[in-house]
C-alpha cells in the first residue's frame, strides 16, 4: 500500500499524531489570466500567489475565477502546487466562476440549471438583458453564479463543501428584481437543495462556504436558519469580543463564511478559524482569506 507523504506532512503539522484538515474561502477578485476579463496586474497576482502559500491550507472554496486555465496558470506559480483543480462554469455574466485547489481527490456538482423561486414556490422571474428589460420579456432566473457542491474524497469520514458566491448588492438599472431578493432566492434555494441532500447522505459531513455578500444577520440570509449551521469563527469572534471585516474596504462587514453542520462543527480544532488580514492581503484582494482546521484523518 502507498502513501501520499505531502497529505502526511500536511496533516500532522499541527501537532505529531493529530490529524487536521484545512479548508478555505476566499474571493481572489477577478481572476482574469487568459483573456476572459481585465488581465489581473502581476502587481495583485503576486501577493495573491504569496497568500496561497502562506495560510497554507488543503481545500480552497474559491470564487470570481475566470477559467480553469486561469486556476491553472495560477496554481502553476506556487512553490508547491494543489494536485487537484477544479472549476464549472456557471451563470456569470461577468465570467466569474467558482473553483477549487484541494491537496484531496473531489468531485463536483454544479446547480446551474436550478431555477429560483419566488415567495409562493413559483418560479422567479427577471429581465435577462437591458433589451429584454425594454421589450418587457420576462424570463425564469438561476443562481447568479451557482451552488458547487465539492465532494472531498481521501478523508475518514465523507465531507461536502457547498461553494457559494451569492448576488452583490450592486444591481443592473434595468432589472426587475432587487438585488436582495435575488439574494434571498439564491440562498433559500441553496438551504433547500442542501437539506434535501442531508437527508439523502445523512453520514456526511457538511459545509457552505464563500462569498455570501451579507452578513448572516441579514434578513436576506433569514432561511439559513432552517439548516441549523454552526458559525465557528462567529462564535470564536464573539467570546473575543470582536466583530471583523472580511471584505476589508469596509468596516465590519463579515460576509465571507465557514458555516457547518453540528457534527462537522464539533470537529472544529480549537482556535483554528482565521481571518487572514494583512497588508499583502489587501493588495492581493478585496476579500481576506477565511479558514478553519477539522480534525478529520486521511484514509
Amino acid at each position: 500500500m502507498g502513501y501520499d507523504f505531502t497529505l502526511i506532512i500536511t496533516a500532522l503539522r499541527d501537532g505529531w499524531g493529530e490529524f487536521a484538515v484545512r479548508i478555505a474561502t476566499y474571493n481572489l477578485k477577478n481572476l482574469f489570466l487568459c483573456g476572459e476579463g481585465p488581465t489581473k496586474p502581476r502587481s495583485e497576482l503576486r501577493p495573491l500567489v504569496r497568500m496561497l502559500a502562506q495560510v497554507q491550507v488543503d481545500v480552497w472554496l474559491l470564487q470570481e475565477v475566470g477559467s480553469l486555465a486561469s486556476l491553472q496558470a495560477l496554481n502553476a506559480e506556487l512553490a508547491r502546487p494543489f494536485p487537484h483543480c477544479g472549476l464549472v462554469s456557471g451563470n456569470s455574466d461577468r465570467s466569474i466562476h467558482l473553483a477549487v485547489l484541494s491537496r484531496y481527490p473531489i468531485t463536483l456538482h454544479s446547480h446551474k440549471e436550478v431555477l429560483l423561486l419566488d415567495a409562493n414556490h413559483q418560479p422567479l422571474q427577471d429581465f435577462s438583458s437591458e433589451k429584454a428589460a425594454l421589450d418587457r420579456q420576462l424570463t425564469t432566473v438561476g443562481f447568479s453564479r451557482d451552488l458547487l457542491r465539492v465532494d472531498v474524497a481521501g478523508l475518514s469520514t465523507a465531507l461536502s463543501l457547498f461553494a457559494v458566491h451569492l448576488k452583490s448588492r450592486t444591481n443592473k438599472a434595468w432589472r426587475a428584481l432587487s438585488a436582495d431578493t435575488l439574494r434571498e432566492a439564491e440562498c433559500a434555494m441553496a438551504c433547500r437543495i442542501i437539506a434535501d441532500f442531508q437527508q439523502q447522505q445523512p453520514d456526511t459531513l457538511i459545509g457552505l462556504c464563500g462569498d455570501f455578500n451579507d452578513r448572516l444577520s441579514s434578513p436576506a440570509l433569514a432561511s439559513l436558519d432552517s439548516l441549523a449551521l454552526v458559525d465557528p469563527l462567529g462564535e470564536m469572534l464573539r467570546r473575543n469580543g470582536r466583530n471583523p471585516s472580511t471584505y476589508w474596504p469596509k468596516r465590519r462587514m463579515r460576509i465571507d463564511h465557514i458555516l457547518l453542520c453540528c457534527r462537522a462543527a464539533a470537529l472544529v480544532k480549537e482556535d483554528s478559524p482565521t481571518i487572514h488580514a494583512s497588508r499583502m492581503a489587501q493588495t492581493a484582494s478585496d476579500h481576506y482569506p477565511v479558514s478553519l482546521a477539522l480534525k478529520l484523518g486521511a484514509c
